[in-house]
């Protein structure tokens, strides 16, 4: 299990990483046109959109195993669509003149997504289980869809190579939460977290996750500061408090990220949420930390110590 395990991380962040990278060097090339849409975060907002739906999917299941019957057509569609908003957003904004970019169309969309899902619930199924179907559509919109969103958005509007550089970093961090609290609980848990909702977890292993997230949001940090490839030396905060302060917070949302999906999963009595990642269980499973933690990520870079 933990060779699976360390096999199918260290790939998946190989793959990954690579993929950014050439994301962020690509937006580096001048283009215009077509060719710019597909330099300008197309690879970002693809694996984004991937991860979206394959947490889409592993929820949808869920739900059917509790008997519930959400809207899976327009959950895929609507979730999707929030992860691509952004990417088409930033890119109309910088090659049209008539487009306006602001934060309401993401409330916009949601607000059509709403309505919509009235719409079909009601011609489809009529007024049988409206309220649970309705709830746990858009619930999976949100969660799936609302906050991998922001992946993308932190992606374009730091924008350019620093801009692929921003988004690795700060779901390196989330993830290094996850990996420093189970090794942190591996070896020294004794004392149980939430027992009923995660036996595995303790309080070790949260402290772990956390000094884990701040020494990894302190060294890669700084290594990407003295790279040049991103410059923390202009914040509001010095750089080690800058970084020190986001390895927290991303660890803490991390960590309710996680016991979020565990909720849902024992709700459905699964131990993970899906089997397509050996070792690590499903797309949900690998992402938990992440989407909750990538919200924070954009409002931490671009409102409270903006790059």
């Amino acid at each position: 299990m933990l060779r699976e395990r360390l096999i199918s991380g260290t790939l998946l962040v190989v793959v990954l990483v690579s993929l950014m990278v050439l994301d962020g060097w690509l937006s580096a090339r001048p283009a215009a046109g077509a060719a710019y849409w597909l330099t300008h975060g197309a690879i970002c907002t693809l694996l984004v959109t991937l991860i979206t739906l394959g947490v889409v999917r592993e929820l949808l299941s869920l739900a059917a195993a509790l008997g519930y019957r959400p809207l899976r057509f327009e959950t895929y569609v609507f979730a999707a669509s929030l992860a691509v908003g952004p990417w088409i957003g930033f890119n109309l904004e910088r090659t049209s003149t008539w487009y306006g970019r602001d934060e309401s169309w993401g409330m916009l969309w949601l607000t059509i997504a709403l309505g919509y899902c009235f719409c079909a619930q009601a011609v489809r199924r009529g007024t049988r289980g409206a309220i649970v179907n309705i709830a746990i559509t858009l619930l999976y919109i949100f969660l799936a869809g609302g906050l991998a969103g922001y992946m993308t958005r932190l992606r374009m509007e730091i924008g350019g190579p620093q801009g692929a550089a921003i988004l690795v970093f700060s779901m390196l961090v989330a993830k290094l939460t996850d990996i420093g609290a189970y090794f942190t609980g591996l070896l020294a848990g004794r004392h149980k977290l939430v027992p009923w909702l995660s036996p595995k977890k303790t309080w070790e292993g949260l402290a772990g996750g956390i000094l884990t997230a701040i020494a990894g949001a302190l060294g890669f940090g700084l290594l990407l500061d003295q790279s040049g490839l991103v410059r923390f030396d202009h914040l509001r905060l010095s750089a080690p408090l800058a970084l020190g302060l986001f390895g927290l917070v991303m660890a803490l949302f991390a960590t309710a990220g996680d016991l979020a999906e565990s909720l849902i999963k024992r709700d459905a009595e699964v131990k993970d949420s899906g089997d397509s990642v050996p070792g690590m269980g499903g797309v949900l499973d690998v992402a938990d930390s992440a989407l909750l933690a990538a919200p924070v990520a954009w409002f931490y870079w671009l409102r409270v110590v903006p790059l």
